[in-house]
């Protein structure tokens, strides 16, 4: 983790960052995204044996209100397995889960967003990518939404690692278009994948 911690750093996407540990028998969402209400995974969670399990958060918020954009909220998870084939094993289960695939509302409100998910490669490594992209700004809520999100969310296996990188960008609204906005929050997500697939020597 703290190779990962490092690149991260480098990202320079803000100075308050946080690890936490991810505990054993957590469930693991493949469907969730920080900007959905995770009700919407309908139970979904896999479980996995893992070793051991920490994240990093970047600029976290208590509520979204709070942003100012234009700012990118970063949420990286890895999981460590037995062994790299447990998690080749793994992201094959997350890249097939089955998520609700209807537009949904943002769980800040004031608009409802449209759902998207398709296989990347990240090196030599298969990934799920997960997008959320407003689709519609409630029209009582246009005046004052202080910003448009995007989400973007990986998913591989790097050896025996289990890893997820998820980037949240706000930009004003008036700056850019909601495709704009997930494309920057995809870009910052793969960006910070590809490093950690070509730095972190891959455990067994």
């Amino acid at each position: 983790m703290a190779t990962i911690r490092q690149l991260v750093e480098r990202a320079d996407l803000g100075d308050d960052i946080r690890e936490r540990t991810i505990e054993a028998g957590e469930p693991y969402e493949p469907c969730d995204l920080l900007i959905a209400d995770p009700d919407r995974s309908n139970g979904g969670g896999l479980e996995f044996d893992q070793v051991w399990g920490a994240g990093l958060e970047v600029n976290p918020v208590g509520i979204f209100v709070d942003v100012r954009p234009p700012t990118t909220l970063l949420n990286v998870t890895v999981i460590g397995l037995r062994d790299a084939s447990a998690a080749a094993a793994a992201a094959r289960t997350a890249r097939t889960a089955r998520c609700p695939s209807e537009d949904f509302r943002l769980n800040i409100g004031m608009a409802t967003a449209r759902w998207g998910a398709r296989t990347m490669t990240i090196g030599s490594t298969s990934a799920r990518l997960t997008t959320a992209t407003v689709r519609r700004v409630n029209p009582e809520s246009a005046e004052g939404m202080p910003f448009l999100p995007g989400n973007a969310r990986l998913i591989f296996a790097h050896g025996s690692l289990l890893i997820s990188v998820e980037a949240l960008t706000f930009w004003p609204p008036k700056l850019s278009t909601a495709d704009d906005v997930t494309a920057v929050a995809q870009e910052k997500a793969t960006s910070l994948a590809t490093a950690i697939v070509k730095t972190v020597p891959t455990p067994g």
